[in-house]
């Protein structure tokens, strides 16, 4: 019976090594298979199944494969650990409030929006999936009396974005070619020139919108790169930090404002039950993040997320 008890601890281990080491392996890869694409999502729990081998391996006394598994979960332990610990320049530039928030095809509540931007003191809103019908909510609940700036686009469904600042916004344009619509306009706050970008990759949720999300991040990457002075980009990537096209998009010179005030793993979709870190601020990393929270919206599918930021 101590030989069979062994021999199965061996193969389950063995089982979850191989599972861990296939998943870590997509993640550091980045895919465009749709299943892939999803499971990715669960990288952060690879650990428990890495230590789970670990000990099955201890209690099969099998050294090297107690090894493996120990190596394994370092490895895939470690690549959160940046999330846990804030990073960032020492500015002595103003601080700014950001608040992105998908508005669930138009559903979510406008006053609840509204409210989160005056209790936050909130100088630049990004909305996604705006709709012209949550754009007069919006306008009913009071947004221009705190923020009376804004430029968007506003479309049916899932389509429309839109931006929302404290101070005048210039430049407003609809950016081509990507699978919904994200808006970008320039802005100066207390002397710092900026590019505010609401934006909405596509969602993976069929073989064909893969391609397409995988297509939208790479191809906002390359805008970015275009841009002068302080970047601000905020929005639904329908991305984690796991997904090699996030992190690509959210490399030097630019920083997901997250991972960059040690936020950890909070996550915002769905709402209810979140599972995935869906939506993001990505800034010029000479910005100091200093906070990024999320916050309950009702009537949104995604959680908000609020990020405290200071400018260099």
């Amino acid at each position: 019976m101590r030989r069979f008890f062994r021999s199965a601890a061996l193969v389950i281990g063995w089982m979850l090594v191989v599972v861990a080491t296939g998943m870590f392996t997509v993640r550091q890869v980045g895919v465009t298979e749709i299943t892939f694409v999803a499971l990715v999502v669960a990288a952060p729990y690879l650990g428990v199944l890495s230590l789970a081998a670990v000990l099955l391996f201890a209690a099969a006394r099998s050294r090297i494969g107690a090894a493996v598994a120990l190596v394994l979960t370092i490895a895939v332990v470690g690549v959160q650990v940046p999330m846990f610990l804030a990073d960032g320049p020492d500015n002595s530039g103003p601080d700014m409030s950001v608040l992105t928030i998908n508005a669930a095809h138009g559903e979510a509540d406008a006053t609840s929006i509204v409210a989160a931007v005056r209790d936050n003191d909130v100088d630049v809103l990004a909305v996604q999936e705006l709709t012209p019908e949550e754009v007069t909510d919006l306008q009913a609940a009071g947004i221009g009396d705190l923020l009376p700036y804004s430029f968007t686009a506003a479309l049916p469904v899932a389509d429309g974005t839109g931006l929302w600042s404290r101070t005048p916004l210039t430049d407003g344009t609809r950016l081509d070619n990507f699978g919904f619509v994200p808006v970008q306009a320039q802005t100066t706050f207390e002397g710092h020139d900026l590019t505010l970008v609401s934006f909405h990759a596509m969602s993976p949720a069929t073989p064909r919108h893969t391609a397409e999300w995988d297509a939208d991040l790479a191809r906002m990457r390359s805008i970015m790169e275009t841009y002068q002075g302080t970047v601000l980009v905020a929005g639904d990537f329908n991305a984690t930090e796991d997904h090699r096209q996030f992190r690509e998009l959210a490399s030097s010179p630019f920083s997901d404002a997250a991972e960059a005030a040690g936020a950890g793993l909070f996550r915002t979709f769905p709402s209810e039950r979140p599972l995935a870190r869906l939506d993001h601020l990505v800034t010029s990393d000479d910005v100091r993040a200093r906070s990024v929270r999320p916050l309950a919206i009702p009537d949104s599918d995604h959680l908000a997320v609020l990020a405290e930021i200071q400018l260099p």
